[in-house]
């Protein structure tokens, strides 16, 4: 039988495992909430910049759906690629804070989030293309943070992510598509255009086959 000075020395022991595994356990916890912070950051961002991106020549447009009233789509300027100012920029920039906070607010717990930062800018490709280019700086109260500042890790963590995503206008497509539509089912510009173009590529074929 074992003496009762031994049953407390296995019990002590015990104890001690028990304490370090708890601790190690609640330490891979919190690390998995540091890459999915990481992970948020670098989505959310993205998800911004191209939803931003596709709306930004209708600023008034919803950023998650890009639904927009008739009234936007009959009266908007021709010409609101290239005629845009900081008004608009800031509309878009706004917008686009507004979704990353309310994303990051959705997607943590009440007192995770320390402070948000978002830098946008507008970058002009040519007179008629440009991209948006957003960064976002996080810094997040991590849960169970006490846990990394044990191992040597900080509680606090800053996690940063940029996205560039090319502007685009859903209303010039649909006029394109509509356009494009309109001369593949006969209209007054496929007769005229396309049956002289068609027209000389014969004449270059029978000219390739008489030279050849």
């Amino acid at each position: 039988m074992t003496s009762r000075k031994e049953r407390g020395a296995v019990m002590l022991e015990g104890m001690i495992v028990v304490l370090v595994t708890m601790m190690i356990l609640v330490w891979l916890i919190s690390l998995g909430f540091v890459y999915y912070q990481r992970y948020l950051v670098t989505a959310i961002t993205n998800d911004a910049c191209t939803k931003v991106a596709a709306t930004y020549n209708n600023a008034d447009s919803d950023i998650v759906m890009g639904f927009v009233n008739s009234s936007d789509i009959t009266n908007r300027n021709l010409y609101r690629s290239v005629s845009q100012g900081d008004a608009q920029f800031s509309v878009n920039k706004e917008k686009a804070e507004q979704y990353i906070n309310y994303r990051l607010k959705k997607t943590n717990f009440v007192g995770t989030l320390k402070s948000v930062n978002v830098k946008m800018q507008l970058v002009k490709d040519s007179p008629t293309r440009q991209h948006v280019f957003l960064e976002t700086s996080v810094t997040f109260n991590t849960p169970l943070g006490f846990a990394l500042d044990f191992f040597g890790m900080k509680g606090t963590q800053v996690f940063s992510s940029s996205a560039r995503s090319d502007c685009t206008d859903v209303i010039e497509y649909m006029s394109l598509i509509d356009f494009e539509n309109y001369v593949l089912s006969g209209g007054e510009v496929n007769s005229k255009v396309v049956k002289l173009i068609n027209s000389l590529i014969g004449v270059y074929n029978k000219f390739q086959w008489v030279k050849h």
